[in-house]
């Protein structure tokens, strides 16, 4: 399982991620694709723009058929990395389930703070987590 980035939109073959990735597409956003033995699994969005400490998950997406196979998690690393590339010292996001049958926003918060995500008061549904926490200089683990 890997994550490759989103050159052209029409590179995403499955419809359903295609559309998420022209619906969310803009400046200052970065796609991802997660692929699984080739096949496309889910979706990242990742937003930043220079010169700014915050990054901010636009939207993480999984198929149906490749969920709880930790295509969630490579996604989420994936956006970390991206981040703290960046020079992001926040990540943000708004936990907004895409598929309600599956799971809710509730349940989606609580993946999330498994993850190291905090509440934000102020936001319903808002999200962060302080990387620069978890690292000290030269990118050791604190």
């Amino acid at each position: 399982m890997n994550s490759v980035e989103v050159e052209e939109t029409h590179a995403v073959n499955h419809p359903f991620l295609r559309d998420r990735v022209e619906k969310g597409k803009r400046p200052g956003t970065r796609e991802f694709v997660a692929l699984i033995d080739g096949v496309e699994a889910g979706l990242l969005i990742f937003e930043h723009f220079p010169n700014n400490s915050l990054g901010f998950v636009y939207e993480i997406y999984v198929l149906e058929k490749f969920r709880a196979m930790g295509v969630g998690n490579l996604l989420l690393s994936r956006a970390e990395t991206i981040a703290l590339d960046s020079g992001c010292k926040t990540l943000r996001l708004t936990a907004r389930s895409l598929d309600r049958e599956f799971i809710d926003d509730e349940s989606l918060m609580s993946w999330y703070g498994r993850k190291g995500f905090i509440r934000d008061a102020s936001d319903p549904g808002g999200m962060q987590k302080n990387l620069a926490s978890e690292f000290t200089i030269g990118g050791q683990l604190g």
